[in-house]
C-alpha cells in the first residue's frame, strides 16, 4: 500500500482475546509496513477469522488486491472499509471476488472516496448483489449516469440498506469537477425513480459530501437528499 511518504500503522482489534478487527492506516512519516505483511503477521499470531478491515488513504499495489481474496482469515469479514484508498489504477477483479467470498457475511462496505471510474464498476457488481449489506458508502467516485443506474439496478436485493450514498454523475459537472445544481437534480430525480423500480430506498445520499448547497453530509438521520 503507498501513498507517497507514508507509514502503514498496523492495529489489531481484540474481543474477549479474540483477534476481530485488522487497520491499516497511512501515517505521514516513512514507508514500513505492507499490508500483505500485515496479513501475514495476523495469520501467524491468530488464526480466527477477522470480522473487521479497515484499510484507509494511500494506493493499493496491484499484488494487495490480489491478496484481499486469498487469506482464509477474511473469509468471514463482517465490515469492510476501504475508504480513500485510491484504486482508479488498478483492476478491481480481486475485490470482486472477495465480495463474492464474504457476501454472506459482509454488513458495511465502504469505499467512500476510492475515485473508482465507471469503466471499473462491472467487476464488482456481481459480487456486490449477492451482498446482505446494511450499510454502503460510494461516494466521491467517478460514474457516469448510466454506471450508477446500473449499480443501483444491482442493489435489488439490497433491501436492509440504511444508510446508502452516492456521487453526482459526471454529466451533472462543470469544467471545474462542480455539480451544476440545474443538470443536477433532474438527474438525481431519474436516478431515485430507477432505484424506487427496484427496492425502495430508506435512507439514501446523492451527490458531493457535504452538500454544498445545504452544507449537509450523510447521517443516520438522513432520509433523502433533496436540496435544490
Amino acid at each position: 500500500m503507498k501513498g507517497g511518504k507514508a507509514h502503514q500503522t498496523c492495529a489489531f482489534h481484540n474481543r474477549n482475546s479474540v483477534l476481530t478487527g485488522l487497520v491499516i492506516t497511512n501515517d505521514p512519516v516513512s514507508d514500513s509496513l505492507s499490508v500483505k505483511g500485515c496479513f501475514e503477521l495476523q495469520e501467524r499470531c491468530l488464526q480466527n477469522p477477522l470480522e473487521n478491515l479497515e484499510l484507509t488513504y494511500g494506493y493499493l499495489l496491484e499484488e494487495d488486491m490480489k491478496c484481499l481474496s486469498q487469506y482464509a482469515s477474511l473469509g468471514y469479514l463482517k465490515h469492510l472499509n476501504l475508504s480513500y484508498v485510491l484504486l482508479f489504477r488498478i483492476s478491481l477483479e480481486p475485490l470482486g471476488a472477495l465480495l463474492e467470498k464474504i457476501a454472506a457475511s459482509l454488513k458495511t462496505l465502504i469505499l467512500e472516496g476510492c475515485q473508482i471510474h465507471y469503466s471499473q464498476l462491472s467487476a464488482i457488481l456481481p459480487g456486490l448483489s449477492r451482498c446482505s449489506l446494511t450499510t454502503f458508502y460510494f461516494g466521491r467516485n467517478c460514474m457516469s449516469m448510466g454506471a450508477l443506474k446500473d449499480l443501483l439496478r444491482h442493489t435489488r436485493g439490497l433491501s436492509k440498506l440504511s444508510p446508502e450514498t452516492y456521487p453526482a454523475p459526471e454529466e451533472s459537472l462543470n469544467s471545474l469537477v462542480r455539480v451544476n445544481w440545474e443538470i443536477f437534480t433532474p438527474l438525481r430525480a431519474e436516478l431515485m425513480c430507477t432505484l424506487r423500480e427496484v427496492r425502495q430506498p430508506k435512507r439514501i445520499f446523492i451527490g458531493p459530501t457535504p452538500c454544498p448547497s445545504c452544507g449537509s453530509s450523510p447521517s443516520e438521520e438522513l432520509e433523502l437528499h433533496l436540496c435544490c
